[in-house]
């Protein structure tokens, strides 16, 4: 689908493919979702542009991710919507020339569903790099957001809860790893956005009328950074605590049956002694003997049960 805007000062007025005027100074944004391919023609013819497919902009190359020609900017981004409770990646492709912004996103995408209807790039800049700026914007805030809800997510799991079963701590460490999964999402798109934002700067594409909105970005992007990795590594410790508890369970069975079998196998050893089938076995004819080998095996078990006890091994 094709979507046009005329980009106004600080404002975007949607318009329709016949109202373009050629060889207009006027700023456009071409917003493509799930573009067809006779979108993707149309926009290529008008624009002399080539655009992307999705394959192309999954490559993670940082020469993929950002490069430039002579006309023309080429960015890729990934971009994340929370479906259910997993989180998902959606493929972005930013073009970008003098009086235009070409977007080309599969999927559909909060971010770019909330500057449609808000229809504001902000400060009243009528550059095509604003509308890019402004998604880029919005995008950070939905990953300070993830961010937050994963903390606050992992303060709820955080309260050590005595006679825990190993049933309801296999429920936490499922919920554990998803959150982790999600978390390394949110890691992994910063790290990219990163990338095309060390570009812009690199090979000096930032207006200059920008340009404070452009060093707001990156103080965003470094500090959700910074808090990704404290996120990661509360993540990590309290992997390891639940992994340490499940050990615990674990140890407290084995040493359960450890302990049974010790207490029993005394009594084992004298009933193994007396269900041997030799001839000479004098005690065999006595009529105390058979009392006698059950309180034998009795006393046997008893002592090394009290003997734990006195230790405090139970």
């Amino acid at each position: 689908m094709l979507t046009i805007y005329r980009i106004g000062k600080g404002v975007l007025e949607q318009i329709n493919e016949s109202d373009i005027e050629p060889g207009s100074d006027e700023k456009y944004w071409f917003d493509l979702q799930d573009p067809t391919a006779d979108d993707r023609r149309r926009i290529e013819k008008a624009r002399g542009i080539h655009l992307p497919l999705a394959t192309d902009v999954a490559e993670i190359e940082a020469t993929s991710r950002f490069f430039s020609d002579d006309d023309s900017v080429h960015m890729r981004v990934w971009f994340l919507d929370q479906e259910g409770d997993d989180v998902v990646r959606h493929p972005v492709a930013f073009v970008l020339t003098k009086n235009c912004l070409v977007s080309v996103a599969w999927g559909r995408i909060g971010v770019f569903d909330a500057l449609r209807a808000s229809s504001k790039t902000g400060r009243n800049s009528d550059r095509p790099e604003a509308v890019m700026f402004r998604l880029l914007e919005l995008h950070l805030d939905k990953m300070a957001d993830f961010l937050e809800r994963y903390y606050d997510q992992i303060e709820m799991h955080w309260h050590w809860h005595d006679g825990v079963s190993q049933e309801e701590l296999d429920v936490q460490m499922k919920q554990i790893v998803q959150l982790s999964n999600n978390k390394h999402k949110v890691r992994f798109v910063l790290m990219d956005l990163q990338q095309v934002m060390s570009g812009l700067q690199r090979e000096g594409l930032v207006p200059r009328s920008l340009g404070k909105r452009f060093l707001g970005l990156q103080r965003d992007l470094s500090s959700l950074l910074q808090h990704s990795d404290f996120v990661s590594e509360k993540l990590d410790f309290l992997m390891n605590m639940l992994i340490s508890r499940l050990t615990l369970i674990d140890n407290r069975v084995g040493k359960i049956l450890s302990i049974v079998a010790l207490v029993f196998l005394p009594p084992t050893l004298i009933a193994a002694i007396y269900g041997m089938n030799f001839q000479h076995m004098p005690e065999l004819r006595l009529p105390w003997a058979y009392p006698a080998a059950l309180v034998a095996m009795l006393v046997s078990a008893v002592v090394p049960y009290l003997i734990f006890k006195w230790k405090r091994w139970l």
